[in-house]
């Protein structure tokens, strides 16, 4: 039998889904065919995380277009159609995160019309937050709630008719029949994750393969070693998996180092690997003891270089030297704000000032480059907040500070809040789409021209010297001196900063800058 997956994807290439290639990899070991159908080759109109990412100076600029990152107007229904006329699928089955959910339904829609026969699963964190509206008004036949992979195996099992499974009576597949939505019980997390098959990359065409890093790109994987986080941030929906769809089960999951290295040495030799990024919510969740053996044996066995990331509260001097040992390159760190009120009282963060300026420390030191993860457009965001940031970021000599808007997702503490607090209509279809250069809240305090603004310069009052200070907000305002200083401040950022790997180096030439950009800032007019 044969199963097409539907990726609804709006962004970039350079990512495999793990849960989509793990999927995959158990319906092919039960006899099933799998393909995959992948949106993201389509130009839907948005920005990608890329572009944004490089014009807010964060990345350097890489020719993707080279690996087959192109977009393309294509015709979605036409190209849908086509997909399932060549390979004639016994069900679809889509993978839908919140802000996929437009792309999710109209390719729902287009099988409804034309493949009414063919069975409809949707799976993700959109279904296992709104299973009922996934059904009933999406018109799915079937929502996989909460983590699919044993009941994905029964919902096969059942669909080929292989084993005595009662289709509408799976755990964590809930089903529609006619109006009537069939509310089955959530089975237990599965606990050993080493009986599970290897990611299933065949899915995925070669440009998902390519990814950027610090200027050069490199043919890249993509794993999970560490399953689940304990955290209850706000801004995430661990809570809802915390407290109430799991209420009551272990949580945190990790595959064995014997079984994790053999597979990465597998997807190393049959893909041809040359970098990898770690998905884990927090690399460094894990025994002292386990990160040894991890450093030691992958070191021997794998060494491909690779990036992760983690929580500057689990950052210790012996895990950053274990990292380095293991050829880490890259760390990135949630930060999110500087402002400690709504670091502790909006977002739920543990970490402190302290923590933070430390583990960015301790990387420094170790020559690991670091990644600040920031979120601004935040529930009371102000642009005292957006400084105290700043200033977190400088103390804590981050060398790549990567600012993005929040979004709030389904099921997250934080959305409510915002609802609540009249920043957010979660009723405006144009809403509900993520992404990275434009805010999705509307601000009491600051509009969104103005934060967009404050993100495109987020990065230059990070890591340019305070004597830039003034420039850079005179460059906020988009007039024709305003254009002129943010062009100026670009080149100076480059020759300080990008050409020394994120650091700022003088070269004895600031006192020159300082008066270009004054001569900008305060043109003498001629006398006539």
């Amino acid at each position: 039998m044969r199963i097409l997956f539907v990726l609804p994807n709006k962004d970039d290439f350079g990512f495999k889904p793990i849960g989509l290639a793990l999927l995959s990899g158990i319906a092919r070991r039960i006899g099933w065919e799998t393909k995959l159908f992948d949106t993201t080759e389509i130009d839907f109109g948005f920005m990608s995380d890329t572009k944004s990412r490089e014009k807010a100076k964060v990345f350097k600029p890489v020719n993707l277009a080279f690996y087959g990152h192109i977009k393309k107007k294509i015709n979605l229904q036409k190209h849908f159609i086509e997909s399932i006329n060549q390979f004639h699928p016994d069900c679809i089955a889509i993978s839908v995160l919140s802000d996929e959910v437009l792309i999710a339904s109209n390719i729902t829609a287009i099988a409804k019309k034309f493949f009414p026969h063919i069975p409809i699963i949707w799976g993700g964190k959109y279904p296992t937050l709104q299973p009922e509206r996934t059904l009933l008004h999406y018109n799915a036949d079937f929502a996989c709630i909460g983590e699919g992979i044993e009941a994905f195996n029964d919902f096969l099992n059942a669909l080929s008719g292989k084993e005595n499974i009662e289709l509408y009576s799976i755990p964590n597949i809930w089903a529609k029949k006619e109006t009537v939505v069939i509310k089955n019980s959530i089975r237990p997390l599965k606990q050993n994750l080493d009986d599970l098959p290897y990611v299933d990359w065949d899915l995925f065409t070669q440009p998902h393969f390519y990814k950027p890093f610090d200027g050069k790109v490199y043919k890249a994987g993509d794993h999970m070693l560490n399953w689940g986080c304990p955290h209850h941030c706000t801004y995430c929906i661990n809570h809802f998996m915390h407290d109430t769809l799991y209420k009551g089960f272990p949580i945190l999951r990790r595959y064995s180092v014997r079984r994790i290295i053999d597979e990465l040495k597998f997807l190393k030799t049959k893909y041809q690997l040359e970098f990898l990024k770690f998905h884990d919510e927090d690399f460094l969740m894990r025994p002292l003891g386990n990160l040894r053996e991890l450093s030691e044996t992958y070191r021997q066995e794998v060494n491909l270089p690779f990036v992760i990331e983690t929580n500057p509260k689990t950052v210790t001097r012996e895990k950053v030297e274990l990292l380095k040992n293991m050829n880490c390159v890259s760390v990135s760190l949630g930060v999110e704000t500087g402002d400690k009120q709504l670091r502790k009282k909006i977002l739920k963060r543990a970490d402190s000032e302290e923590d933070i300026i430390h583990a960015f420390s301790l990387f420094k030191n170790a020559s690991i480059r670091t990644t600040s993860f920031i979120m601004l457009g935040i529930p009371y965001e102000t642009r005292t907040t957006y400084e105290t940031t700043i200033q977190l970021l400088k103390k804590a000599d981050v060398q790549y500070p990567n600012a993005g808007f929040f979004f709030p997702f389904e099921g997250t503490l934080l959305r409510q809040v915002a609802i609540d607090a009249g920043f957010f209509n979660p009723d405006n279809k144009q809403e509900i789409i993520y992404t990275q250069d434009k805010p999705a809240l509307t601000s009491k305090e600051l509009s969104e021209a103005e934060l967009i603004e404050m993100r495109d310069v987020f990065i230059l009052y990070v890591k340019l010297p305070k004597a830039y200070s003034p420039f850079i907000r005179r460059s906020e305002t988009p007039d024709q001196i305003g254009q002129k200083l943010r062009t100026k401040i670009l080149e100076i950022y480059d020759k300080t900063i990008f050409a020394h790997n994120g650091w700022y180096v003088n070269n004895g030439s600031e006192s020159i800058y300082l008066q270009q950009l004054q001569e900008i800032f305060n043109p003498i007019t001629e006398k006539s």
